[in-house]
């Protein structure tokens, strides 16, 4: 049986929270039960590009801090960082609060630029990685995931956040490799297997829904849930957004590879009724993998699609930038860039990493028609 600490959080106050923090690894036999004393403890925050903590799309320093102060208190030598989509990792850390809290606690800012190349041969789908020099400087690892929505699987959370521990630019290059939503999930899950991640936190708080992961709306959550496993965490973030836990293929495939439970989860601490958000902003179309294969050739036709919103395009080139793709398929126009960039949909791979960094919200996804008539004559069976 998974276990979660669920508790209700309404403000980012730091003393509020490390209470919490406290009372939750209490109930889970306190910290020490989980990762020796004698551990390098890295600690894992979403920094997912440079942005300020308000805008819920990467964890808030608050949470940070509040963990921070309770491993120093426990005499655990503590490192931090994560690898940002677009960005250096220090200016990220900085603009995200979590660099401020470093230098106080007189924290290292763990190496996240550079990495080395590792071979995982018990890999269902991803036999290989480039893993940050952070992950080899640390003995354990801690997950502070962020609550939010997300274009390609839905929800990013426990199980996706430490798809941070990969090397900044090889993320393009994985989703280039893995350009299904269910392929990229198998890889999800067998990087969380080859890091045996420790503990796994997430901030809800203020959650993030709509045109996640970072161009959404800020929605409080009022949550904070603590476990070992982050299976259990993600099936109950789905259980309060009023989605369905087996939609989403990191829970399944994360289950049916042993990294967490879905099925049976002890909850303690404030029940998950007290949480649930009907309204979260979410993709919850039920068409199933087997039912998308039939639609292969129609592709373009039926998958949501990226989309960019002429008026408020800065032209700025992020979207050309990180597009994994080296044939593009957002790209200049006869390279003028006076006009907004544009799409060939035929190239497209929707794995929407143009969606995630764009830093002035111009990108949004969309189902065209014919995909919105498959997907209502699934929910009419």
């Amino acid at each position: 049986m998974a276990k979660v600490v669920v508790l209700r959080a309404e403000t980012y106050d730091v003393e509020q929270l490390y209470q919490k923090l406290s009372y939750g690894f209490d109930q889970l036999g306190g910290i020490e039960s989980i990762i020796a004393k004698d551990k390098t403890i890295l600690v894992n925050p979403n920094m997912l590009v440079a942005i300020d903590p308000a805008a819920a799309a990467t964890t808030h320093p608050a949470v940070f801090e509040a963990l921070v102060r309770l491993l120093v208190e426990h005499d655990y030598r503590v490192i931090y960082g994560d690898s940002p989509g677009f960005g250096n990792p220090k200016w990220v850390a900085r603009k995200t609060g979590m660099l401020d809290v470093g230098e106080r606690y007189g924290l290292s800012l763990a190496d996240f630029s550079n990495g080395k190349t590792v071979h995982f041969p018990d890999g269902v789908i991803a036999k290989q990685f480039e893993i940050a020099n952070a992950v080899f400087e640390s003995d354990a690892i801690i997950n502070l995931a962020k609550m939010k929505s997300h274009a390609f699987q839905r929800i990013t959370g426990a199980i996706k956040n430490p798809f941070g521990c990969v090397v900044g630019f090889q993320k393009g290059l994985m989703h280039g490799r893995y350009t299904d939503a269910y392929h990229f999930a198998e890889m999800l899950v067998d990087l969380n297997r080859y890091l045996k991640v420790d503990f796994h936190i997430m901030d809800g708080i203020v959650a993030m829904e709509g045109n996640g992961p970072r161009n959404g709306k800020p929605v409080p959550m009022n949550v904070i849930m603590m476990s070992t496993d982050p299976v259990a965490i993600d099936t109950l973030f789905c259980q309060m957004v009023n989605l369905n836990p087996k939609l989403i293929p990191t829970i399944t495939y994360g289950h049916k590879q042993g990294i967490g439970n879905y099925e049976d989860i002890e909850v303690v601490g404030d029940a998950i009724d007290n949480f649930i958000n009907r309204t979260f902003d979410i993709d919850r179309d039920t068409i199933k993998r087997s039912e998308k294969s039939k639609f292969t050739l129609l592709r373009k036709h039926v998958i949501r699609r990226p989309y960019i919103k002429q008026d408020t395009c800065r032209k700025c080139g992020v979207c050309v930038d990180v597009c994994p793709l080296e044939d593009k398929a957002v790209n200049w126009d006869e390279d003028d860039k006076s006009i907004p960039p544009i799409y060939d949909y035929d190239k497209c791979i929707r794995c929407y990493c143009c969606q995630e960094m764009c830093p002035y919200h111009a990108i949004e996804t969309k189902t065209p028609l014919l995909g919105k008539v498959a997907y209502g004559l699934r929910l009419l069976k």
